[in-house]
């Protein structure tokens, strides 16, 4: 498969979509479908209460269909409207208001994201996640790989799970997993302006004919960035930046529907992202740093209902990924600036196999997936201005990567009221070996409004190909790094009632082969640095306390940091109130995040920065059933606040976050 092949695709569904575009029903709530391929609209939410709420299904976990009390992990649900109400737009402003997750600004010109306070570098390999069951993670870097945020215009529910996932999903899953789930039968158009003459349109278009329904999402996104003072280590000295950023996207979603169930599904997506100025890979620089990012994957998915009890599913799918990058690399003694070039690109072939069972409250699941990872082009390049660029090497090895997997779980009834979760998985690398990853889950329904879930899973992660070979002079590959497993321990307890929802999780994890990004080498690189032990406590609390009004609360903590210098804040919180009329919505929004440190080269060996709050506020009216206005405020009271710049360790002074921004938007419902 190729670009060409997957544009042409899209731009088929478009004038498809277009065609047939039909009528939303508004009466239905979008995520509590009956089965995962039913329609998922967008209005009706917020007429539910939250003890309704608790009972839409989420599938991330065991890949069958659960709610909140019956799932067998720790896990968040947001759905469409919780969303809307908040004025979130990008998935990672929404980690913010999860427990365990968090995101802040780095001296990289990605998002930096981790689950329960531990992240590699600046990469969040140890969080999978999915859209709409497509894995976004790639094998260069383990991580999604766009500049842009993932932005949730079109989404219907994101499941978050926290802890490990490898019983079902393999490497990647190795601290938490993030479910995107779209949403079918919208037409819209949504368009906004804000600050920093941020630009952004989208639209979302459904259409039926007969048993073929098909959805359509566009959006494009741009902002000039806010002029922020950042610290360049190469010139040791700070500078006035505006990071630019660009992202156009297009995703088309087709499925046909036979009558026992059974069907085709087709998934076609393309996302291409520009950064220019900033920060790149720790280095300042507004003249030379721009990077360029474009994903795409084509997936089609067959599903075969036998007979009441047997159902049997295949995908195929494959990935393309491509950056491009130039930047500042450095300044020789001579003070010749130096300046990187890389272009990658780089493909991920997958078939998964699915067999599932059920009879009364016994349900099965055998699935075998085999990946084969390959890199088309690896080039880099190094140019001593005024000179030419020097030729082309090898940036990482370009070795294909195989791997395959098997898997099973097992759920049933134990006795009244207490069921259980049994699964491993057995994955084999071609270059990294094998693993085993078992599961085992107990859940006590106490009556209709407890739940306690005792929970153990082990988990592992694979090294992405940039920790294994890259050749980069600044950064060197470990071939002989080894997977990193973990081992963890939950125990969490949830209460319902039709006005409030609570959840406490503890948590107990031990890693083992701790794969650790070290700055302070000569060359800073990979390595496998023995054992880490992490534990802490994860709480949230839903209450809609009056007529229209409703509280939404989180908070996480700590006991024990998996590193001794830990860029992550490891005490997290946040609180919203919620006025909603179905006519008029508005939101307030404060959010803490806590200490955190930056491993550096200084004489003390890291810089410790202080915790800090931000508040938000979002408002919309529904002027009639067509047209919505929102407006959205991100850091009100403008808090300055920094973030540990962990990609250079001669960043002493961190990375400037942002500051007041406001949004302004329309959203124009069609039929």
């Amino acid at each position: 498969m190729s670009n060409k092949l997957i544009l042409t695709t899209l731009l088929v569904s478009y004038f498809f979509t277009t065609a047939y575009a039909v009528q939303v029903d508004k009466t239905k709530d979008l995520s509590t479908s009956e089965t995962k391929n039913a329609p998922l609209v967008f209005e009706g939410l917020t007429d539910l209460s939250l003890e309704q709420l608790m009972q839409v299904n989420v599938t991330s976990a065991t890949l069958t269909e659960e709610n909140l009390q019956s799932v067998p992990a720790s896990m968040t649900l947001f759905t469409r409207t919780q969303i809307q109400q908040l004025g979130i737009n990008t998935l990672e402003e929404l980690m913010n208001h999860v427990p365990g997750y968090q995101n802040y600004t780095s001296d990289t010109n990605q998002s930096s994201y981790s689950s329960r306070s531990r992240r590699i570098a600046s990469g969040a390999r140890e969080v999978l996640i999915l859209l709409d069951g497509q894995r976004l993670n790639n094998d260069l870097f383990g991580n999604v790989g766009a500049i842009q945020p993932l932005s949730l215009k079109n989404v219907a529910r994101v499941e978050f799970l926290r802890g490990p996932g490898s019983a079902i999903y393999g490497a990647n899953a190795f601290l938490g997993v993030i479910n995107v789930v779209t949403a079918n039968s919208i037409n819209e158009v949504d368009i906004s302006t804000g600050s920093f003459e941020q630009r952004q349109a989208s639209m979302n278009v459904s259409g039926v004919m007969g048993n073929l329904h098909s959805d359509l999402s566009i959006e494009t996104h741009q902002s000039d960035g806010e002029e922020l003072s950042i610290y360049d280590p190469i010139f040791a000295s700070f500078i006035d930046s505006q990071q630019e950023t660009k992202q156009q996207s297009i995703y088309w979603r087709a499925r046909w529907e036979n009558e026992s169930g059974g069907g085709l599904s087709l998934q076609a997506r393309r996302v291409d992202n520009t950064s220019d100025g900033g920060y790149f890979s720790g280095r300042a620089s507004d003249t030379y740093n721009r990077f360029d990012f474009g994903g795409s994957f084509l997936a089609l998915k067959y599903q075969h209902v036998l007979n009441e009890n047997w159902e049997f599913s295949s995908r195929i799918s494959e990935s393309l990924y491509e950056y491009n990058a130039t930047f500042l690399a450095a300044k020789t003694p001579s003070d010749v600036l130096v300046i990187g070039r890389f272009t990658l690109e780089g493909n991920d072939r997958t078939i998964e196999n699915q067999l599932r069972w059920q009879q009364g409250t016994a349900k099965a699941l055998l699935g075998f997936d085999y990946t084969r990872n390959s890199m088309d082009k690896v080039d880099s390049s190094a140019q001593f201005l005024p000179n030419p660029p020097n030729a082309p090497g090898p940036a990482f090895g370009s070795d294909t990567r195989n791997v395959k997997a098997w898997y099973g779980q097992w759920q049933d009834e134990l006795i009244e009221n207490w069921s259980y979760v049994l699964g491993i998985r057995k994955d084999d690398f071609s270059d990294a070996g094998g693993q085993t990853s078992p599961r085992l889950g107990l859940i006590w329904q106490a009556d209709a409004s407890n739940t306690l879930k005792i929970l153990y899973g082990e988990a592992f992660r694979a090294p992405a190909r940039n920790e294994t070979s890259s050749t980069n002079p600044s950064q060197l590959g470990n071939p002989n790094l080894k997977p990193e497993v973990s081992k963890t321990f939950e125990l969490v307890w949830t209460k319902t009632s039709k006005h409030h929802y609570s959840s406490i999780s503890l948590f107990d994890t031990k890693i083992t082969e701790a794969i650790e990004y070290d700055t302070l080498s000569q060359t800073p690189t990979f390595i496998n640095r023995g054992e880490q032990h992490m534990s802490g406590i994860e709480a949230e609390w839903q209450w809609s306390f009056a007529d229209n009004w409703q509280l939404r609360t989180h908070f996480s903590h700590l006991f024990n940091s998996p590193l001794t210098v830990n860029p992550d804040g490891e005490d997290l919180a946040s609180a919203s109130l919620i006025y909603d009329t179905g006519e008029f919505t508005t939101s307030f929004s404060g959010r803490y995040h806590g200490t955190s440190h930056d491993e550096n080269s200084s004489e003390a060996g890291f810089k410790e920065f202080g915790g800090y709050s931000v508040l938000e506020g979002h408002a919309h009216y529904q002027f009639s059933p067509q047209v919505q206005l929102y407006v959205n405020l991100r850091n009100i009271t403008d808090k300055k606040y920094v973030s540990p710049a962990v990609q250079s360790p001669n960043n002493f002074f961190g990375v400037p976050g942002e500051g007041r921004k406001i949004e302004v938007g329309v959203r124009w419902y069609f039929k």
